[in-house]
């Protein structure tokens, strides 16, 4: 499951989606990320690899071939090698089917098992993308609410400070309108310098030097369902982790069927050439059977070690589950929070501020309130703008981590 299918994007603030570059969409950040990382690009080489391995599990034993020369030297009517025997023989073990077959099924549980990891690694940059690509969207909303609270603080000042020429301000009120000046441009500033940083940290994902977008497009304001956190418990079972501890025990199985069956039989071998008599200058053919017989003992620690190996896997696997699932819950209810955070924001915090703020603004100019009245609304109104943005971005990057976890959408 892509991150994509979570995020329809269509949000950035107005002075951004002045930029003459088309905008970058999540869909856009994922395909660079998948042309453009390294590790995507070992595809190839690890397919590559599992065909390598499967073809050595298939291949027969080499065939052998030898000169033997016999009564070579000696005495008497032996010397001089007036009765060598010569023999040229080739010979190779007798590869059964069961042999091969058992061969083959360790190579393909473990390229099973290698392939899940793969894809494992694949979704998790895939998720990393998607993260970051909302944290630059956060980025420049916050940028530009920064923006605002400098453009309303700078406005505040100049009335102050018209007020002040009038002699009808106090002078508290024109040091704090322009300390609240100083101190929106610095987080102006700052903010400028966390878009900058993330930019660079999402575009580093498919290797560009610097970033190569004019600014990302995305709606944080939507916040799709989840399914109840029972539903999402059940899926944890069939998640590619799993399967990728059932592939690895797998494999462990098959390499421990094929070390007990090389500890029970031996290797049979056959041979066949032609021999040379010296003393009649005559050819003859030669066949002969061996068998070696098995090393039982190495047989039997080469299955016990496959045997540790797969109770250990059997255990990691049931830990990495209880650590999944105690994952889940934690996120579930972070997903949780950031939605009751996002709605506050969105139909308290600032709808209150908002009116808040007007209110002073028309008494402002009766004379009934102070600078520092319009300032600490400011403050609240462009505080609550903050906490939306946060809790928006919290949720998303919160639901891709959740749908990371179950490699699915975890939407009902």
């Amino acid at each position: 499951m892509r991150p994509s299918s979570r995020l329809l994007l269509i949000f950035v603030s107005a002075s951004l989606q002045a930029a003459t570059e088309s905008p970058l969409t999540l869909t856009d950040a994922l395909a660079r990320v998948q042309a453009g990382h390294p590790f995507l690009r070992t595809r190839d080489a690890e397919s590559r690899l599992a065909a390598a391995r499967s073809a050595s599990a298939a291949a027969r034993p080499p065939a052998e071939i030898s000169l033997q020369l016999e009564n070579a030297l000696g005495t008497g009517a032996l010397s001089a090698a007036r009765s060598l025997e010569t023999t040229l023989q080739l010979s190779r073990a007798l590869d059964l089917a069961d042999r091969r077959s058992a061969r083959a099924t360790v190579a393909t549980a473990r390229n099973d098992a290698e392939l899940l990891a793969w894809e494992e690694r694949r979704r998790e940059l895939h998720a990393e993308a998607a993260c970051r690509f909302i944290r630059v969207v956060a980025a420049q909303a916050a940028l530009a609410t920064a923006r605002d609270a400098a453009a309303l603080a700078r406005r505040t000042t100049d009335a102050v400070t018209a007020q002040a020429r009038a002699h009808g301000a106090l002078p508290a009120d024109t040091a704090r309108a322009r300390l609240a000046l100083a101190e929106a441009t610095l987080e102006s500033e700052h903010a400028e310098h966390l878009l900058l940083s993330a930019r660079h940290s999402l575009a580093s994902l498919w290797g560009a030097p610097t970033p190569d977008f004019a600014h990302a497009i995305a709606d944080l304001t939507t916040l799709p369902a989840a399914a109840p956190y029972e539903t999402l418990v059940v899926r944890l079972n069939a998640t590619p982790a799993t399967a990728r501890y059932a592939a690895l025990t797998r494999w462990r199985d098959a390499q421990e069927r094929l070390a007990r069956r090389e500890a029970e039989r031996g290797e049979v071998r056959w041979s066949a050439g032609l021999r040379r008599v010296e003393t009649t200058d005559n050819f003859g053919f030669v066949f002969g059977l061996g068998y070696a017989f098995p090393n039982r003992a190495a047989g039997a620690a080469h299955a016990s070690e496959a045997r540790a190996e797969r109770d250990r896997t059997v255990a990691e696997g049931e830990a990495a589950l209880h650590a999944v699932r105690a994952t889940l819950f934690s996120l579930y209810q972070e997903l949780g929070h950031a939605r009751a955070a996002h709605a506050t924001a969105r139909d308290e915090l600032i709808p209150v501020a908002t009116a808040w703020l007007t209110a002073l603004d028309a008494g402002l100019t009766a004379g009934r309130y102070h600078a520092r009245d319009q300032l600490e609304a400011q403050a609240a109104l462009l505080s609550a703008r903050r906490r939306q943005i946060t809790a928006a971005a919290d949720y998303h990057a919160t639901l891709v981590e959740l749908e990371h976890l179950l490699a699915a959408p975890a939407s009902s």
